[in-house]
């Protein structure tokens, strides 16, 4: 631009008087770009390589006085004053092409690196190869490898693609899933499946069920809702405490109905009246945990409990369209079959050589109710195939004596048994996967670092960027979850496997001090500490006065 306006003030100069500034060299608008490049960079080499413009302006240079970079690179002056390296092309000896005689650039020069990411971008973001031998054509630049890697990395778009997520070590099992309380549903995972069509007042409506399953005797309760709103979800929830009574602790993801009907939960009992309640009844305060979004081992347990839900209902019905009546039926039907899974004595029921010493498997429904429970279908015509079952009993009611007879002695041995098969068979699960437990380099976010939020289905060039405002740490002193806020001002609780780190605080406020640093290294000593004049001292201040008043 500086150029453009010199050359149109000596056009008007040599149109006013051709013979009095016929010595003025204008340049046609195509030449001139080329020019401003040419004296960009001179100026950029006369600051990064001083001493070989001083040897190569000198009158008579010897050659004991030549730089080590000229020599070693063969280094000349061209007509625009560039320095440019020599080739053993025979076209170097042409002056006016230089299409074999690259630039010399510094490695540490602002303009290198402009030069380097234009590039870069008039490439479509190509690859750190590809780059080189493009840039190969024109520049020489030293270290070149190491220096263009290092300014690619700040390019935002490379890093949307290139940088990975968070990777964590392995921690330990937290004392809530080796050591729950042997009470049923005191410690609870809970979440939301569906929908399901049903027939509902003659109208075809969807349905969601809410999934409960015990911490401790892996047991499953199923809750209709009619909806996925605030109130279904607290109506389902007391109707489970009703059965089986008030828990201590409740784990869940961060879906919006359970999140604000925990809310609404919370400032119930936080009322004085309700907590001295609570103490006079020695009853522990509910307690609601919501893991963090974008890892699916935090919800794994329930999950898989929902797994089991979906098979069973999807088996039984299909693509049937069952009455409110009809469904609430088969639900009270899978929570019976699925709660007599085994959950213990796998590994015993594997070996072929059984004995009458090994006992059968537990399942949660004894551990929930000390037996067994002897099921019978007592409506006629439900059952559209008999059973024939050899082993069938009709006289069950002493079975059903002899084990109430023995219901606490058979529950304490059946905790013992179960709690050291489940400890062992959690072992098993630990080392199920291959290098599970290598060392893994983990950097911590902090706040005020810039991510990317990983979201399925979406390309990584969508995807949203945000900042961190807030950071959970685990046992390992390991950053696992973080609060960021997006662009459009709402916050997020994300597990840090879903964050990409984008722009780290720490690197840029090291970059801005080293950028503070060469800036004061730069400006000589007279104008750093030179004191300002004080008619400028006594403008400021009377503008500050005005503006108190009102004025301005």
């Amino acid at each position: 631009m500086v150029l453009k306006f010199v050359n149109k003030c000596k056009i008007k100069l040599r149109d006013s008087d051709p013979a009095k500034y016929s010595h003025l060299i204008c340049f046609e608008v195509d030449e001139l770009f080329a020019r401003a490049n040419s004296i960009l960079i001179s100026q950029d080499q006369r600051v990064h390589f001083p001493e070989v413009f001083d040897y190569f302006s000198s009158k008579n240079p010897a050659s004991k006085d030549m730089p080590n970079i000229v020599g070693q690179l063969n280094i000349f002056l061209d007509k625009d004053n560039v320095l440019r390296v020599k080739s053993k092309c025979s076209r170097w000896k042409d002056m006016n092409k230089y299409e074999f005689v690259p630039i010399l650039l510094s490695k540490s020069s602002l303009l290198t690196k402009c030069i380097i990411l234009d590039t870069h971008r008039k490439t479509s973001h190509a690859g750190l190869y590809a780059l080189l031998s493009e840039l190969r054509k024109q520049f020489y630049i030293p270290h070149y490898f190491s220096t263009v890697k290092r300014i690619l990395k700040q390019c935002i778009n490379c890093r949307r693609f290139n940088l990975k997520n968070i990777k964590l070590n392995q921690s330990p099992y937290r004392d809530i899933r080796l050591e729950p309380p042997n009470i049923p549903y005191r410690y609870s995972f809970m979440d939301h499946l569906g929908p399901y069509w049903i027939i509902w007042n003659g109208k075809k409506v969807k349905v969601w069920l809410l999934c409960i399953t015990c911490l401790w005797s892996r047991a499953i309760n199923l809750k209709v809702c009619l909806d996925l709103s605030m109130p279904k979800f607290l109506r389902a929830f007391q109707m489970h405490i009703h059965e089986f009574g008030m828990p201590e602790k409740f784990f869940s993801d961060k879906s919006t109905q359970i999140v604000s009907g925990t809310n609404i939960i919370k400032a119930f009992l936080s009322d004085p009246n309700t907590r001295q309640y609570l103490q006079e009844n020695n009853i522990k305060a509910l307690e609601f945990q919501q893991y963090y979004k974008g890892c699916k081992q935090l919800g794994s347990l329930v999950e898989s409990c929902v797994k089991l839900v979906k098979r069973l209902i999807y088996g039984a019905i299909k693509n049937s369209v069952l009455s409110f009546v009809d469904f609430e039926f088969l639900i009270s039907e899978v929570v019976h079959l699925v709660n007599r899974r085994p959950v213990a004595f796998k590994e015993a029921l594997r070996d072929c050589n059984l004995n009458e010493n090994i006992p059968a498997p537990i399942t949660p429904e004894i551990l929930l109710k000390g037996y067994e429970l002897v099921s019978l279908n007592i409506i006629p015509n439900l059952q559209p195939i008999p059973m024939d079952d050899p082993s069938w009993n009709p006289n069950s009611t002493e079975q059903i004596r002899e084990n109430y007879s023995k219901l606490r002695k058979a529950r304490l041995k059946l905790i013992e048994l179960y709690n050291s098969e489940f400890l062992a068979q959690l072992i098993s699960q630990a080392i199920d996967e291959k290098s599970r437990y290598m060392p893994i380099g983990h950097k911590p976010l902090q706040v005020g670092d810039v991510v990317l939020i990983k979201e399925a289905m979406q390309k990584p060039a969508n995807y949203p960027m945000g900042k961190v405002l807030k950071v959970q740490v685990n046992d390992l002193q390991e950053v696992t979850g973080a609060t960021v806020m997006k662009g459009n001002r709402s916050r997020v609780d994300m597990h840090v496997e879903s964050l990409i780190p984008l722009m780290s605080i720490r690197e840029y406020e090291q970059n801005r001090t080293l950028q503070e640093n060469t800036a004061e290294a730069q400006i000589p000593e007279a104008d750093a500490v030179r004191p300002r004049r004080k008619a400028a001292i006594r403008a400021n201040e009377r503008n500050l006065k005005l503006a108190k008043d009102g004025l301005i």
